[in-house]
This record gives C-alpha cells, structure tokens and sequence, in this order.
C-alpha cells in the first residue's frame, strides 16, 4: 500500500484511485468497505479526493488572525469521504457499513453544498458504497439518483 503524504491531504490533492496506507478521517469500519469496494472495482474511478470540506463551517471569532480563523472554518465545514473522477464525471461517496437514512441524509446535504461550493463543476453523480441496504431504503435511493455499491 502507498503511503500517503500529509502535505498532500491538506493542500486537496488528488489521490490514485488505489488502496492507501491511510484515508484521511476515514473510519476502520469504513475503511473495511472501501477497500473490498477499490479490489471489486479496480477501474471504477482514476482518482480520488478525500475528507472533502463543503459548505460555510462555523462562524469565527474576526479578532483571530486570518490563518486561524481559515483553519477554524475548515475544522468546522461537513466532510464528504470521497469524490471519484474519471471521464469528466465527478461522483460524491459517502461510505459506510450500512446504506441507512443517515446516509440518504449525509449524501444528499453533501451533494447540495458541493454543488452551491462548485457550481462551474457537471456532471456530478451521488454514491453510497456500503456492505448492505437498510431495509425499505432502496426505492428512496433509487427515486433520488443514488448509485448504491456493495462491498
């Protein structure tokens, strides 16, 4: 496995889609999944951008200098786990043992602040890649475009 260099995560770039020593904020159970998904589907993406900031964050204190209440901001902002890229097309994914209404709710807040964030940035497609779906959860993804991969 490659390692991965901390100056890369903080300044956004791109990962290879490939398994990674480490995934930044990336949880062990997920980890677990993303892995059987990366082996399952070795191509499924080029590259990849881990624990992404969207949206506004927390206000901050403006006495603080500009470096800190930039940090705070970023500190505070929602993480989408990953972005795929490949062809053209940018994929959010959001990983997790379980396809559940928690994920519907992340994946969806996730894709609205991503696309208020980056509006230039088409087409972008929503992902749950999990070991199972919760039950009933499947038409409601389905009805909102949600692409579900299991690992």
């Amino acid at each position: 496995m490659e390692e991965v260099n901390i100056a890369t995560i903080k300044s956004g770039g791109r990962f290879p889609y490939k398994k990674l020593a480490k995934y930044p904020h990336m949880k062990p159970e997920d980890v677990v999944v993303w892995e059987r998904f990366i082996t399952k589907n070795p191509r499924f993406f080029d590259t990849v951008d881990y624990d992404v900031p969207v949206g506004t964050g927390a206000p901050q204190n403006p006495e603080h200098p500009e470096n800190i209440q930039r940090d705070g901001t970023i500190l505070t902002q929602k993480k989408i786990d990953a972005i795929g890229y490949i062809n053209g097309i940018t994929t959010i994914v959001e990983v997790g043992p379980i396809a559940d209404m928690r994920k519907f709710g992340q994946i969806m807040t996730y894709d609205k602040l991503y696309k208020a964030d980056r509006p230039e940035q088409t087409p972008i497609l929503k992902m749950i890649v999990c070991r199972e779906v919760e039950r009933e959860m499947e038409k409601m993804f389905q009805e909102f475009n949600i692409l579900i991969e299991t690992a």
